[in-house]
């Protein structure tokens, strides 16, 4: 109902900006308590146990947060796991080698996709390597039996292939053509701060195939207030590498920081209480959720990255030049991810470089 107000809104001319943020914030809502209720119903057949000291010890030697919070969530499955496990709660000394493999079976029947299982396996493996050295487990615990089981069951996994929307570029248009409301006053200034810092982050997102937490970080001083192609991030494991922006993206943020007309160093800010403070991923995300349901799609941040990585190979690009544009640290990670993707081009190659047998014939 909220898409249709809002289409039709548009269509009056009218509606004011007052309106149509109302609208806005009405489509929001509605699509995060979409996503809200979808991830809750997936994950309710247990409550999520808290994590003892042991496992807080262990997670003190991790020093990513992000990689903290993932290996922290690992824990915690894991932890409910041996809760309820069957006929009775798994101690540390009653794990055995068919450990990890039970986990795996009980994350499949909690509804846990492909990929979340893998990697909550691979955090536990070594949550119990740093068990054995710590004596918390059983001095004969045949951790290679375990890890073995593991490896026959990870044979069986294959990395998903991606494959956002084509209707992608929508959501840029969809910001691109919202109505910029006129008014001096604090409700029409905040609508259209807002709709000039969504143009920028979805532009920012499509042409840096960055992923949100960089483009969640981004300074003006980084960029130099929009004037600099090509700017230098700490990605995934404080690793430095370059993105790049089109002249779209930086139009739009140019744009976005001459409206703000503040010295606020974050590219991207709050506008209502805590002005000035950086945007979480969590906003992001919102953002992009709203244009998509406005448009009638399903996407999320990491969706830009997957959708340029898939436009560039299929114009010819070649796996390496992906690897350093999405700053990944193996071309194994891009190879297993998107070489689906460069099969046209690989097949354009072929065509190209392959002569008949009669033309390969030697001359006589």
């Amino acid at each position: 109902m909220t898409k249709d107000l809002f289409l039709s809104s548009c269509e009056n001319p009218r509606a004011n900006g007052l309106n149509r943020s109302i609208i806005i914030y009405l489509m929001l809502n509605t699509a995060m308590s979409k996503t809200l209720a979808s991830s809750q119903h997936s994950r309710a057949f247990y409550k999520p146990v808290a994590v003892d000291e042991r496992a807080r010890e262990y997670l003190d030697t991790i020093g990513a947060p992000r990689t903290r919070d993932t290996v922290e969530n690992a824990i915690r499955a894991f932890y409910s796991f041996r809760r309820w496990h069957s006929p009775a709660p798994l101690a540390w000394r009653d794990m055995d080698f068919d450990v990890l493999v039970k986990f795996d079976q009980w994350l499949r029947r909690h509804n846990y996709n492909d990929f979340s299982r893998q990697t909550y396996l691979s955090c536990v493996t070594e949550f119990l390597r740093y068990a054995i050295d710590k004596g918390w487990l059983k001095e004969n615990f045949p951790m290679e039996r375990a890890t073995y089981r593991k490896r026959k069951a990870r044979e069986r996994f294959s990395y998903p292939i991606p494959e956002p929307s084509p209707k992608l570029p929508l959501l840029i248009r969809y910001y691109d053509e919202l109505p910029l409301p006129d008014g001096d006053d604090f409700k029409t200034r905040w609508t259209r701060l807002g709709i000039l810092r969504a143009r920028a982050i979805v532009h920012t997102l499509y042409a840096s195939a960055g992923r949100v937490s960089e483009v969640a970080a981004l300074t003006r001083k980084q960029i130099q207030d929009g004037r600099l192609r090509e700017v230098l991030v700490k990605g995934k494991g404080k690793k430095q590498r370059f993105i790049f922006l089109t002249p779209e993206a930086l139009d739009a943020i140019r744009v976005y920081l001459d409206a703000r007309g503040d010295d606020y160093e974050p590219l991207f800010i709050r506008h209502n209480k805590g002005y000035g403070q950086p945007l979480t991923r969590s906003m992001l995300w919102k953002i992009v959720a709203q244009a998509a349901d406005a448009v009638g799609i399903k996407a999320h941040p990491h969706d830009f990255r997957h959708f340029r990585a898939r436009q560039m190979l299929e114009q010819g690009a070649p796996l390496e030049a992906i690897q350093e544009i999405l700053g990944h640290k193996d071309i194994g990670t891009t190879r297993r991810v998107y070489a689906h993707y460069s099969k046209p081009s690989i097949r354009a190659i072929f065509d190209r470089t392959t002569i008949s047998a009669r033309e390969a014939m030697p001359h006589e």
